[in-house]
């Protein structure tokens, strides 16, 4: 099972991701980033807020709840089998 991704967090055009590699990319730029610190230095906050929403869940904290399908139904990823 393949993962196609190839959103933030991805390198060298690289798009198919075995499951490991992709929930590796998925917690180090969203569960594990520091959202305090794009927040402060980034003047572009409308990109921030709008990957901060998702469903009715409440993020960044919601993050480490997220299972497989939620993080490919955020992500926009496509699972292929």
């Amino acid at each position: 099972m393949m993962i196609l991704y190839n959103g933030i967090g991805t390198t060298n055009g690289k798009y198919r991701h075995t499951e490991a590699e992709f929930l590796e990319i998925m917690h180090r730029e969203f569960t594990h980033k520091s959202w305090k610190d794009d927040l402060e230095n980034n003047a572009c906050t409308y990109q921030i807020s709008l990957q901060l929403q998702y469903k009715d869940w409440v993020l960044p904290d919601d993050f480490v709840f997220f299972t497989l399908a939620d993080w490919l139904d955020y992500s926009g990823a496509i699972l292929e089998r």
